[in-house]
């Protein structure tokens, strides 16, 4: 018989992920609620919207706050009801894939990864808006905010992460939401708490969709002879329409912008100053038009072409251009954007006091102060950013 000592048996379970019988059951409960309960009418219009397969996996659940630091959107929500917050991240090729689908634009490769624009985020926030629409009946939960700023957990204690492993058309990506501990294990000795009749899937307009940062356009200002001709002192009377009144409280039909682009068009909404605010009230006067995009065509091998007499070419700095002045901004909740109608109030941030800003395609060129040309107004420039 050997004197050698016997070695202990292999345990065949290390390594293997460790489940509890809590998490197993909380993943039942998600999977039920989006195989027929509340969050089924939510992928159903979600799907509607962006007229392609949306497919979500079976969920999972990690008992501890992850993925918290993956690039992309953070959505807080509230439970005023329940005390708490709840956190929603979408990953950045996911978000992308969807504003894409909803505004019908076809991103290049090499931006599928970069961070969402503003534009993006707005129309983010009104969809988390619309998908809250569809399941909230007794829950109750409000946005917060969306940003790219991870979810705050801080006075949650333990949190629990629930993933999806998502799909739109050919994108693949994930989306998590991040809940309290103390909820989930509500939510489990409950049986059937949170359960509700579906309510049925409305589509709609694309238009719903936009929101961000509105810029509040004064006129236009027409330079033939480029930017170059832009200085410090420099007097810019303003085109279409003009505005009249005084530098103080300006008055005239003007309009509030929303660009995606040349591409991808843009929105317009004609307002008014409010006599006597200051120019930070605006009644609007006209209803949301959409601007078209538009296409540029392909260049195929000119650039290669070029011979180096082309180095000579003008600069672009002394290419006519029109630039656009800009009163200041206004951040238009979806909820606000959606029910809009002629003679509403929209309320702006800039003082009368506040310089105006003179744009070119978007990109900030110089400030100036409103002065008055005789019973119109125009632009002294103050300082120039080229």
């Amino acid at each position: 018989m050997s004197t050698e000592a016997a070695e202990p048996e292999a345990d065949v379970w290390n390594g293997l992920p460790r489940v509890t019988r809590r998490q197993v059951e909380l993943e039942r409960r998600f999977a039920a609620w989006q195989g027929g309960g509340p969050l089924s009418p939510v992928f159903a219009w979600l799907g509607e919207a962006v007229r392609t397969s949306v497919v979500f996996d079976r969920p999972e659940v990690d008992w501890r706050a992850a993925g918290l630091g993956r690039p992309g959107l953070s959505a807080q929500l509230r439970w005023p009801r329940k005390r708490t917050r709840l956190g929603l991240g979408v990953e950045v090729p996911i978000a992308h894939a969807v504003v894409d689908r909803l505004l019908g634009f076809d991103r290049p490769f090499a931006e599928t990864r970069l961070q969402l624009t503003p534009v993006e985020w707005g129309v983010w926030t009104y969809l988390i808006v619309r998908c809250l629409e569809e399941i909230n009946g007794s829950l109750d939960l409000s946005i917060d905010r969306v940003s790219p700023d991870p979810f705050d957990v801080d006075g949650l204690g333990d949190v629990v992460t629930v993933r999806w492993a998502v799909r739109v058309g050919d994108v693949a990506g994930a989306v998590r939401v991040w809940l309290p501990e103390s909820l989930a294990d509500a939510w489990i000795d409950a049986g059937t708490s949170g359960r509700q009749a579906p309510k049925a899937a409305s589509p709609s307009p694309k238009i719903r969709a936009l929101s961000a940062d509105w810029r509040v356009v004064a006129g236009k200002v027409r330079m033939p002879g480029g930017l170059r001709r832009l200085r410090v002192g420099g007097v810019l009377p303003l085109a279409d329409p003009p505005l009249t009144g005084t530098p103080s409280d300006p008055v005239g039909p003007i309009e509030m912008v929303c660009d995606l682009g040349a591409s991808a068009g843009g929105w317009r909404i004609a307002v008014e100053p409010l006599a006597g605010s200051s120019a930070r009230s605006y009644r609007v006067a006209g209803p949301l038009v959409q601007q078209p995009g538009t296409r540029t065509p392909l260049n195929l091998g000119n650039d290669l072409a070029m011979s180096p007499h082309d180095q000579d070419a003008p600069s672009p700095l002394d290419a006519p251009v029109t630039l656009t002045v800009e009163l200041g901004r206004i951040n238009l909740p979806m909820g606000r954007l959606a029910d809009l109608k002629p003679g509403d109030v929209l309320e702006a941030g800039r003082h009368s006091r506040e310089p105006v800003e003179i744009t070119s395609n978007g990109r900030l060129v110089a400030r100036g102060d409103l002065i008055l040309i005789d019973t119109e107004l125009g632009v002294r420039v103050t300082s120039v950013f080229l």
